[in-house]
C-alpha cells in the first residue's frame, strides 16, 4: 500500500515576502545596445546574389 505524507506549506517572514515581491517586480536590465541578427535582411540579399549570378537568356539572330 502507498502512503501519502503531506507536506505544511512554508511561511515566509514579512521581509523575506517583501524582498521576493521586489525581485519579482523589477524590469530586467539592457546588458547591450548592439544590433541583433535579423534574418529577413538575409533573404533580399540572397535573391539579389541569385538575379545577378543566374544566366542570361539566348539573343536571337
Amino acid at each position: 500500500m502507498l502512503t501519502q505524507h503531506i507536506r505544511q506549506p512554508a511561511t515566509a517572514t514579512p521581509t523575506q515576502a517583501g524582498t521576493v515581491a521586489t525581485l519579482m517586480i523589477e524590469e530586467e536590465t539592457t546588458i547591450s545596445d548592439a544590433p541583433l541578427f535579423v534574418p529577413e535582411d538575409l533573404g533580399a540579399g540572397l535573391l539579389l546574389l541569385g538575379l545577378l549570378l543566374s544566366p542570361k537568356p539566348p539573343k536571337e539572330r
